[in-house]
């Protein structure tokens, strides 16, 4: 009898980096119940990219999964990379069917939050070039880039390579989810017993839409890793300290009118979701923002002596504070002492 794998593939904003956490924090539990989440990393993404490479086959991906289940009561592992979703051909995938009972894990946000989201992302961590400074209405002009979110013609893509019975749709609204997207992902792909696991983590707070906007005209596209981690986190720092944004902030950025004719746009796709997968007329449940809603800010003081108060000189005290920036003379100062 195959063991089944669970690949979950996104998509993102639909908090995947906290199910990683999670499952990655709590395997020994999980291999308790026959459940093995792999490798000791939290996310499976070198393991993808070297499959859609050509760098490794998927038969050499079941024989190392085998592997680390040899010797143990394992019955399902389970692999994790949310940018799976992002590439147009999932086929380099498909022949570990071969090797196991894969089914296919995709959570769907509806798509104008997701889109505002995605775009606050984009513009604080600014991974793609091409993205990470533009405004919010040049992004919306490059939607249709993201084709991933077009859900019904994405799960037909994964339906043909997998069949339509082994993808397991996640609904990601509080009402749909009402303990949590984590444990909702637990239960979808059976795990019961969560008595042992330690407390569900929450990962990638986000940042107010202002301090985006301050990120966003950063060149952190051209810092090394190091330096753009930390500059994020000094920004961090400013946003709670300075700017008195706690907790989670509204990341509404669409007028009303723009908001329905986006989601007009995705309408009939996602009504043929919900039919095929849920048996109902609706995929998403809950209604959008109220007309009155008030829309996040994108905008910084246009006095430069505020900018600078506000923004600028708590970035410099961040970074100094958090030592990312070196004092030069004590820096060969130390070196000489060496």
């Amino acid at each position: 009898m195959l063991r089944t794998l669970y690949l979950h593939i996104g998509a993102h904003r639909t908090a995947t980096s906290s199910t990683q956490r999670f499952l990655h924090n709590n395997a020994p539990a999980l291999l308790k119940q026959g459940y093995l989440y792999p490798f000791g990393v939290r996310r499976h993404m070198d393991l993808m990219n070297e499959v859609f490479a050509g760098k490794r086959s998927a038969a050499q991906v079941a024989g190392a999964l085998n592997d680390a289940a040899r010797g143990q009561d394992v019955h399902t592992a389970i692999l994790s990379d949310e940018d799976v979703a992002m590439r147009r051909d999932l086929s380099p995938l498909a022949a570990l069917r071969r090797h196991f009972d894969v089914r296919v894990v995709y959570a769907m946000r509806r798509q104008d939050t997701w889109l505002e989201s995605w775009y606050l992302q984009n513009i604080k961590w600014q991974w793609n070039d091409s993205l990470a400074h533009v405004t919010f209405p040049e992004f919306l002009a490059r939607s249709e880039e993201f084709h991933w979110i077009h859900y019904d013609r994405f799960l037909a893509h994964v339906a043909g390579l997998f069949g339509a019975e082994n993808i397991v749709p996640l609904v990601f609204e509080k009402g749909q989810m009402p303990d949590g997207p984590v444990l909702a992902f637990c239960r979808a792909v059976g795990l019961r017993d969560m008595s042992e696991a330690r407390k569900v983590p929450h990962v990638n707070s986000s940042r107010s839409p202002q301090m985006a906007e301050f990120m966003r005209l950063l060149p952190l596209d051209r810092a090394a890793t190091d330096v753009r981690n930390a500059l994020a986190s000094a920004c961090e720092t400013v946003d709670r300290r300075s700017l008195g944004h706690k907790g989670k902030q509204s990341e509404l950025l669409m007028e009303p009118g723009l908001r329905r004719a986006v989601m007009a746009r995705y309408a009939d796709g996602n009504a043929a979701v919900a039919r095929h997968y849920l048996d109902r007329d609706a995929l998403f449940l809950d209604p959008l923002p109220p007309e009155d809603a008030p829309l996040a800010s994108l905008t910084l003081p246009a006095d430069p002596e505020v900018l600078m108060a506000r923004f600028v000189a708590p970035l410099f005290e961040a970074l100094i504070e958090k030592g990312a920036v070196v004092n030069p003379r004590k820096a060969g100062a130390a070196k000489d002492r060496g």
